[in-house]
């Protein structure tokens, strides 16, 4: 999927393994590294330290004032 990815948006992740995360895009820092937090660990990293395939797989909307959840971006 070729997306803009826009900071501090939400992004559903595929991992080479199949597995799917949720990903918030914080965008590039310092030096141009690019930046982002698991949604469900919390953990903040930059793409540098990634040491398997991923992509991006769609954009999406996360609801938390009603505790929906994960939603695709229309």
């Amino acid at each position: 999927m070729d997306l803009a990815l826009l900071v501090n948006h939400t992004y559903s992740i595929e991992l080479c393994s199949g597995e799917k995360r949720i990903w918030r895009y914080l965008g590039e820092g310092a030096g141009g590294k690019v930046w982002w937090s698991d949604c469900t660990t919390g953990t903040i990293f930059n793409e540098d330290s990634i040491l398997y395939a991923w992509t991006v797989t769609d954009h999406l909307r996360i609801d938390l004032t009603q505790n929906k959840g994960p939603q695709n971006v229309d």
